[in-house]
């Protein structure tokens, strides 16, 4: 039983996220009884550029101007249409006619999000540069709880959260809804507090300019936010997660779509962690820390070796087990699961500031074994074709004379 269950990370957060929320849970009851109130510190206002990066997002980028717009004093305003065939930068420049600070650029030929975001480093003069994408919608405050971190030096990056706009859809978004608060929004808690967090979400993500520029900004290809944020960790600088500052984004409502979407981000474990960033693990390089190390074992073992271990043991299973044996020990890594997801919405239910919407969310849970395993099978493939075919450089998301013109790492 220990195999499965360590495989499809039955134990992977809920030990440490269980001794991470008892230990806020003490903090608060002694703070409550010293009779010390904490408030929201919104005293650190640096200068922020804000970019919204889209492609055919016509419908949506007016939505999410709309959220962006005047909710923080020292802002300018970026809108980066890369080579659209709809109404997107006409909406953008039509907002822009009426709201001062705006700035809107559009590319005639698609060049990739990396590039996209690339195009208007040279015209920002904010000491912070605030990416989100076009079909996402900001909570209040969001741009004022995703800067705090930088008062802090060492800090080049912050992630926010990032929750599903639309998670009853249908099963396909209920299911991702209750994985994107499990697994951004709480696992990015514990990820962040261990100081091995490995991604900034593309969707709500900030950077310190000068940082940006000394890199060079975002490298041409996919798995742009995870490339930079491993350079930014290789660099020495901490990535800091803010819980509060988050988003609205839409989820893909259909599971070939879906698949298309994981298996992009799945190849980014072989690309970066396997192949570009390795060096962050060699205890001879100069880009060595021990923070490092772990974040790049955990990647290795849990979404590649782990992985392989899972088809291994099943195939093993199969040939030794009869079919009555092979049931109950699904039926008991089930079981086991489903204990662990228990912890897991209770800790969500602590952390959270929408308890009643997670509550109804986690309704989905008795399901949500049954999706990750399926999502250990669209990693499998990815981690496959990657190795053996890398795939990522033959994806569409990243038009053809651009990745062909990239080094394939």
């Amino acid at each position: 039983m220990v195999v499965p269950f360590l495989v499809f990370d039955g134990t992977r957060y809920t030990i440490a996220t269980a001794m991470m929320c008892l230990y806020d849970a003490l903090r608060a009851i002694w703070s409550f009884v010293r009779g010390v109130e904490t408030d929201t510190d919104w005293s650190y206002c640096p200068s922020v550029a804000v970019m919204i990066v889209g492609l055919n997002e016509g419908d949506t980028i007016q939505h999410a101007l709309e959220s962006v717009y005047d909710t923080y004093p020292r802002m300018e305003l970026y809108v980066v249409d890369d080579g659209s065939t709809d109404d997107m930068a006409a909406n953008a420049a039509e907002f822009a006619k009426t709201h001062r600070g705006v700035t809107v650029l559009s590319r005639k030929l698609r060049g990739g999000k990396s590039s996209a975001m690339n195009m208007p480093l040279p015209m920002i003069k904010s000491e912070i540069v605030v990416v989100i994408d076009s079909d996402s919608h900001l909570a209040p405050g969001a741009i004022w709880n995703i800067v705090q971190p930088f008062k802090d030096p060492r800090v080049g990056a912050v992630s926010g959260s990032v929750s599903a706009r639309n998670p009853y859809v249908n099963l396909c978004t209920w299911l991702q809804a209750m994985e994107y608060r499990r697994s951004i929004f709480l696992g990015r808690i514990l990820l962040s507090r261990l100081d091995v967090l490995g991604i900034v979400s593309g969707a709500l993500g900030a950077f310190r300019k000068s940082t940006l520029d000394k890199f060079g900004g975002w490298d041409v290809g996919p798995g742009e936010d995870g490339d930079l944020t491993i350079k930014f960790r290789k660099g020495g600088y901490k990535i800091a997660y803010v819980p509060e500052a988050s988003c609205l984004t839409n989820v893909p409502t259909q599971f070939g779509t879906l698949t298309k979407q994981r298996r992009r981000w799945e190849w980014a474990a072989i690309t970066f962690e396997c192949r570009k960033h390795v060096d962050a693990a060699n205890p001879l390089g100069k880009h060595f820390n021990l923070n490092n190390f772990c974040m790049m074992i955990e990647r290795w073992v849990f979404n590649v070796l782990m992985v392989y271990l899972t088809v291994a043991y099943l195939g093993y299973l199969f040939f030794t087990r009869e079919l009555w044996a092979i049931g109950y020990l699904a039926l008991m890594f089930y079981l086991i699961y489903a204990v662990c997801d228990a912890l897991q919405v209770a800790m969500l239910l602590y952390y959270s500031d929408q308890k009643l919407k997670d509550l109804r969310l986690a309704l989905i849970s008795p399901l949500m074994p049954a999706y990750y395993a399926y999502q250990k099978v669209v990693t499998l493939i990815a981690i496959t074709e990657e190795l053996f075919f890398r795939k990522s450089f033959q994806s569409n998301f990243v038009p053809e004379r651009v990745r062909n013109a990239t080094w394939h790492w």
